[in-house]
C-alpha cells in the first residue's frame, strides 16, 4: 500500500476529533453535569466531577498515544519508503514488531527514538525544537499523570508527585492528591478554562497542528 497523503490527513482528522470530542464532555459533564432530584437540579458533587475529568482525560490520553504511534509510523514509511510491516519491525522489533513497546506518548521517547533512526531531521528528530519548550514539558507532565491514573506502583506514584509543584499545586495541597482534583483545580489561582486538564490538551493538539504543517507527503 503506498504512503498517500490521504492517510496522513485522516490520521490527523481524527486526532482533532478526539480532542474536540474530550473538550464538549469535559465541558458538559465536569463543568456543568448535574442530575435531577425530585424535579430539582443538583450540579454534580465533587468527587464525581473530578472522577469523570480522570475517565475523560485518560481516554484522550490513550487516543493521544495512538495518534503518536502511528505519525512515527508513517514517518518511518516515508523516510524509508517502506510498507506498513514493514514500518513496524522497523521501529520495534525485527521478530516482534510493537509488542510490549511503549512509551509513544512520552515527548522524549518520541524523540530518542526518532534521532536513532533519523537524526535530528523529519518531525519527531526535531521534537521539542517544532513544538516548543513548553509544549514538550506539557507533554511528559500528561505522560506522568496518564501513567499515574494506569498504574499504582511505586514508580508511578514518585513520578507523578514529583511534577505537582510544576503543576501549580501548592505544598500543602499535595498528598494524597487525586488526578481529578490535579486536572480541574490547578494550577493554584488559575481561571477557568487554564487549569491541567485543558492545558495538557492544547498541548496535544499543538502537537497534531505541528505534525500536519511539517508532514509533508
Amino acid at each position: 500500500m503506498a504512503l498517500k497523503k490521504e492517510i496522513k490527513d485522516r490520521l490527523v482528522q481524527d486526532a482533532k476529533a478526539s480532542i474536540r470530542r474530550a473538550n464538549d464532555l469535559y465541558s458538559r459533564i465536569v463543568l456543568n453535569g448535574g442530575s435531577l432530584n425530585g424535579g430539582a437540579y443538583s450540579p454534580l458533587m465533587n468527587p464525581d466531577r473530578r472522577d469523570a475529568a480522570t475517565f475523560i482525560f485518560f481516554e484522550v490520553a490513550a487516543q493521544f498515544e495512538s495518534f503518536c504511534c502511528e505519525a512515527f509510523k508513517i514517518e518511518i514509511r516515508k523516510k524509508f519508503s517502506v510498507e506498513p510491516k514493514r514500518a513496524v519491525n522497523i521501529m520495534g522489533s525485527s521478530d516482534k514488531g510493537l509488542a510490549g513497546v511503549m512509551g509513544w506518548a512520552s515527548p522524549n521517547v518520541l524523540q530518542n527514538r526518532a534521532q536513532n533512526l533519523f537524526g535530528k531531521n523529519g518531525f519527531f528528530g526535531r521534537f521539542e525544537k517544532l513544538i516548543g519548550k513548553p509544549t514538550y514539558d506539557s507533554l511528559a507532565h500528561a505522560h506522568k499523570v496518564r501513567n499515574r491514573i494506569a498504574h499504582g506502583g511505586p514508580k508511578a506514584v514518585s513520578d507523578y508527585n514529583k511534577i505537582l509543584a510544576q503543576l501549580g499545586v501548592p505544598v500543602g495541597s499535595r498528598k494524597g492528591l487525586s488526578v481529578g482534583r490535579l486536572l480541574i483545580d490547578y494550577p493554584h489561582g488559575s481561571a477557568l478554562g487554564s487549569r491541567n486538564f485543558n492545558k495538557f490538551l492544547i498541548a496535544y493538539e499543538i502537537v497534531i497542528n505541528e505534525y500536519d504543517k511539517h508532514m509533508l507527503i
